[in-house]
């Protein structure tokens, strides 16, 4: 299921696209492990001439466990053309019940391209709420923002 929304923040426009959002009421898969393919953009085209904007990214992970802490054992970025551009060595990573982290692209850095994305490995030591993984871009102009969301998908 999608949704499109346009807010109006202090006089800018922000396009907020969600991406197959669960809806409330459905049922949380329970899994001890995964291996999730992240959807992400360093930047996007616009124009006919292909102009493009850099966009920050953000790559949220919320173990949604109210009682079970998980591990993030691997954590990897690609560019477009699946190059590995950067490995994060600082796991694995202890989430604590309810506990978020985030990981930053910045804004000046558009070395991923418009099809970059994200390969993360978690795992917990019995099975849990698969933790919610997106990441999240935001561009901004003179006269404009925005913001789009992408999902996780599971791939092992």
């Amino acid at each position: 299921m999608s949704a499109f929304r346009i807010v109006w923040a202090t006089g800018i426009l922000f396009f907020v696209a969600a991406i197959a959002f669960p809806s409330n009421g459905s049922a949380r898969t329970r899994q001890n492990g995964q291996t999730l393919y992240v959807p992400a953009y360093a930047y996007i085209y616009h124009g006919n001439k292909e102009a493009k904007i850099n966009v920050t990214t953000t790559l949220s992970v919320r173990n949604t466990s109210r009682t079970e802490s998980i591990r993030i054992t691997s954590l990897e970025f690609f560019d477009t053309d699946g190059k590995l551009l950067r490995r994060y060595d600082d796991l694995p990573a202890v989430m604590n019940p309810l506990q978020s982290l985030r990981y930053v692209i910045r804004l000046d850095d558009d070395s991923g391209g418009s099809g970059a994305n994200f390969i993360l490995k978690w795992e917990a030591d019995r099975a849990v709420d698969v933790p919610i993984v997106e990441s999240i871009m935001l561009g901004t102009g003179s006269s404009y923002g925005f913001a789009f969301v992408s999902q996780a998908v599971p791939i092992q």
